[in-house]
C-alpha cells in the first residue's frame, strides 16, 4: 500500500488537475458512475439494487465491477494513489487507513442535507465508519457466524443431530459420535474457524475474556490460554482436519458433498448452501455452541464509501443513499448474500426468504451475541494478523509450542502493533 503521505500528494495533485473540468462535466446529460465490490456471491443482490437505481435515475448509469477479494485492495491502492478509482466502493475495517490518506469523502454534509438518519442501521457497523468525528460510510451489511449441519449425513450415520441449545461439550460429543460411524477416511465430523482473529478470539469472548485489554494483548489470560487448548483439542482428537492439511478445505463444498457433517459458515456464504442442488431440508442452521453459557461471535460490516476524487459526488451520494435505503437493502438481501445492516424488518425478512432452504436460519440469526471483530475495533492489529496466523498459530497447532507460549507471542505482536 502507498504511504499516507504519498497518497495525499497524488490525490491532491489529481484534484488540482481536474478542478477545471467541473463546469464541462456538469453540462453532460448522462453521468457514468463506477461501483466496485469484491464478493461474487453478492453481485446478484448488488446488481438488483443498481438496476432499480438506474430505473429511478435514468440520467445516471452505473458500471458494476467485481474484483477478486485477494486483488481488491491492491488495485484500489493503485487507482486511488493515482487520483483515480471508482466513484463508489466497498470498505471494511481498513477504512481508517484510507481516511488518513485523504482518499474517502466525508458524507456528513450529504446526510444532513437529505435528512438521512443513521438510527435505522446496525449501530455497531454505523459507528465503525465514524472516524475522527466524521461519517465516511453508509452501512451495507454485517457479519454473523452460524453452524450448519447436513441432516442427511446424520440420518445415514444414525447419529442424533445437535439442538438449538447445544454447548461446546455437546459439539465435541456429537462430533465423536459422527467420527465413530464415518467409514470414509476422507470424511471429517466438524469444521470450525480455527484462526486467531475469528475462531479463537470468539471463544475467548464466550469464556468471558478479551484478547485485548488496556491497550495491550491479553491472550495470556486464563480465558485466552483455555480457548487455545480447546481449539487444538478438536484437532488432536481428529474431530477437525489437521490445520496443516486444511488449506484447501472448502467448508461449503464439504458440507454440500457430505464430507463434513457440521461446519461453521459465515452469513455471506449461506446463500451458497441455500442454492445448492440438495434435497429439501438438508441444511439446518444453529448459533455457535455455547461456552460458559455464551456464544459470542465477532462481527464486522461493509459500507459504501465515496471516492474523495470523484467528479460526480452528488450522483455518487444518490447511489450510496439508494443502495443503503430500505428499498436498496431489500434488493441486496434478495440476492441471498450479505446480511443487511439496514434495520428495516423487511430487509431481514428478504434475507431469510432468499435463504428459505436453510432450516432454522431466522432463529439462529436472532440468537447472535456479536462483538466487534478484533481487527475491526483495532485496525492497527491488521498488519500482524498474518504473522499470528501463519507463524504462531501454525506452530501451535503443529504441537511445536504450548498454548502459554503461543499466547505470549500473540500478546507481544498485538501490543507492539497497538503502540505504533
Amino acid at each position: 500500500m502507498l504511504t499516507i503521505e504519498r497518497r495525499k500528494f497524488l490525490i491532491g495533485t489529481a484534484v488540482a488537475l481536474t478542478a477545471g473540468l467541473g463546469a464541462s462535466a456538469a453540462l453532460a446529460q448522462e453521468v457514468n458512475l463506477n461501483l466496485v465490490i469484491w464478493d461474487p456471491a453478492q453481485r446478484e443482490g448488488v446488481q438488483l439494487a443498481v438496476d432499480a437505481f438506474e430505473a429511478a435515475n435514468p440520467d445516471i448509469k452505473v458500471t458494476l465491477e467485481q474484483v477478486p477479494s485477494d486483488q481488491y485492495y491492491t488495485k484500489l491502492d493503485a487507482a486511488l494513489g493515482a487520483g483515480e478509482g471508482p466513484d463508489v466502493m466497498w470498505q471494511s475495517s481498513r477504512a481508517s487507513f484510507y481516511v488518513a490518506g485523504g482518499a474517502l469523502e466525508p458524507l456528513d454534509e450529504y446526510i444532513a442535507r437529505d435528512g438521512v438518519s443513521l438510527d435505522g442501521y446496525n449501530q455497531t457497523i454505523a459507528g465503525l465508519y465514524n472516524i475522527d468525528g466524521k461519517q465516511y460510510g453508509m452501512p451495507k451489511d454485517f457479519d454473523a457466524w452460524t453452524m450448519v449441519y447436513n441432516a442427511n449425513v446424520f440420518e445415514e450415520l444414525g447419529v442424533t443431530p445437535p439442538t438449538a441449545d447445544w454447548t461446546w461439550d455437546d459439539m465435541v460429543r456429537i462430533a465423536e459420535d459422527v467420527k465413530a460411524k464415518q467409514t470414509d477416511g476422507a470424511d471429517i465430523p466438524l469444521y470450525v474457524y480455527y484462526n486467531w482473529n475469528n475462531g479463537v478470539a470468539s471463544l475467548v469472548h464466550s469464556l468471558g475474556g478479551t484478547v485485548i485489554k488496556d491497550g495491550k494483548g491479553n491472550m495470556s489470560s486464563e480465558e485466552g490460554v483455555k480457548a487455545l487448548n480447546m481449539m487444538r483439542d478438536l484437532q488432536d482428537q481428529g474431530l477437525i482436519t489437521k490445520v496443516a492439511d486444511s488449506a484447501d478445505l472448502n467448508p461449503v463444498s464439504a458440507l454440500i458433498s457430505g464430507t463434513v457433517a457440521i461446519a461453521e459458515i459465515p452469513s455471506w456464504n449461506l446463500s451458497l448452501l441455500s442454492k445448492a442442488d440438495v434435497p429439501e431440508g438438508t441444511f439446518h442452521v444453529l448459533h455457535l455452541p455455547a461456552a460458559n453459557g455464551a456464544w459470542m461471535t465477532d462481527t464486522n460490516g461493509l459500507s459504501y464509501v465515496m471516492n474523495a476524487n470523484s467528479d460526480h459526488k452528488d450522483e455518487a451520494w444518490e447511489l450510496i443513499k439508494f443502495l443503503t435505503s430500505d428499498e436498496g437493502a431489500v434488493l441486496h438481501a434478495q440476492g441471498g448474500a450479505g446480511l443487511p445492516a439496514n434495520a428495516a424488518p423487511e430487509a431481514l425478512a428478504a434475507f431469510v426468504e432468499a435463504n428459505s432452504a436453510l432450516v432454522g436460519l431466522e432463529d439462529a440469526l436472532a440468537a447472535q451475541q456479536p462483538y466487534p471483530r478484533t481487527t475491526t475495533a483495532y485496525p492497527k492489529v491488521i498488519p500482524p494478523q498474518q504473522q499470528i496466523n501463519s507463524s504462531v498459530m501454525n506452530d501451535f497447532y503443529a504441537g511445536d509450542i504450548s498454548a502459554e507460549d503461543a499466547a505470549a507471542r500473540i500478546d507481544e505482536l498485538v501490543t507492539e502493533a497497538l503502540a505504533q
